[in-house]
């Protein structure tokens, strides 16, 4: 062999080794090496939202990467926990969900995907005392015992983010426990809801703390709250359970699901940085405002509490006489 064809052959032969090697050098990348997909199942604007948009950004900078949100909707957020549950286990899709994730079993008959073999519990961000019971403009009731008295004689209409979304379960209940009858309205999400309310398509729903800000505003009437005591910020709103007091259903919250099989160190990593940046002030101070208790659980705890929360809401879902689709 001749010198230069000699040294065309070791050429060849460092390209083959640098190219045998590559694979191993990416997967060498430390996580994470490029942005982060947050998945939220429902519209724009709601509770799953404002959270989930709050999270990403107190993320971006520990984790050294973006996270962006993508809002994937439909039927009770299934559309967007299929699309995160079919997503490559890689780290690079997470899903933000409140407690329609584990309703779902309970008011369909079928979904694309199981929530406990399809998904890896990460991190519970924050839990929420309860809902806020608000009225549109021009009901004439002030109270929870005048609505009551109301829907004894007149037909409301209720709207809720779709069925079984938490929203639904709880007006659902509530008038299974005030013995009255209201026709339920399923919206898209949170968001129509109130768009809803406030042009009087519906006459009454059941809304998350963030939505105190209508009432402060002026533009609608919070009458009742579902926790167990006032909400802070509307301290002048009595809890439902004061004038109903078999009426119990507790808040909502929120947490992250990655797909099954995401590699357990990514899990870990995720959830250690979203449970140090939520001791933080001013993401505290920003789950708080959302109407929120920023939590601390590990991935096993939090796997825990979704099985707990499951078969709570399942019998919740009884008790609201609601029929499986």
């Amino acid at each position: 062999m001749t010198a230069p064809q000699h040294s065309k052959w070791h050429f060849a032969l460092a390209l083959l080794a640098l190219v045998a090697a590559a694979p191993s050098f990416a997967a060498a990348q430390p996580y994470p090496s490029r942005t982060i997909r947050v998945i939220v199942p429902f519209e724009a604007g709601g509770a799953p939202d404002i959270v989930a948009r709050i999270v990403a950004g107190a993320l971006a900078q520990p984790l050294g990467q973006s996270l962006i949100v993508e809002n994937r909707t439909g039927a009770n957020g299934i559309v967007g926990m299929q699309a995160a549950a079919a997503a490559e286990p890689d780290g690079y899709t997470v899903l933000n969900v409140p407690p329609a994730f584990v309703i779902n079993p309970s008011v369909y008959k079928t979904l694309p995907f199981d929530i406990f073999k399809d998904f890896a519990p990460v991190a519970n961000i924050g839990i929420s005392d309860g809902y806020l019971l608000l009225v549109r403009p021009g009901l004439p009731v002030n109270s929870v015992a005048e609505l009551i008295d109301y829907a004894k004689s007149h037909r409301l209409l209720y709207g809720s983010a779709g069925v079984g979304n938490t929203l639904h379960l709880a007006a659902a209940l509530f008038a299974a426990k005030a013995g009255v009858e209201m026709e339920h309205v399923p919206y898209r999400g949170a968001a129509p809801v109130m768009t809803a309310l406030l042009s009087g398509t519906v006459d009454l729903a059941f809304a998350s703390p963030t939505a105190a800000s209508y009432v402060t505003s002026g533009q609608l009437r919070a009458i009742g709250f579902s926790g167990k005591k006032p909400l802070p910020d509307l301290p002048d709103v009595r809890p439902v359970r004061d004038t109903l007091p078999s009426f119990d259903i507790e808040g909502s919250w929120e947490g992250w699901l990655a797909p099954a099989r995401t590699p357990p160190d990514i899990v870990a990593k995720l959830n250690a940085t979203i449970r140090a940046a939520l001791q933080q002030p001013a993401l505290h101070a920003a789950i708080v405002k959302a109407g929120y208790e920023p939590t601390d659980m590990s991935p096993a705890a939090f796997a825990a509490f979704l099985h707990a929360e499951a078969a709570r809401y399942a019998e919740a879902v009884k008790a609201a006489k609601i029929e499986p689709q």
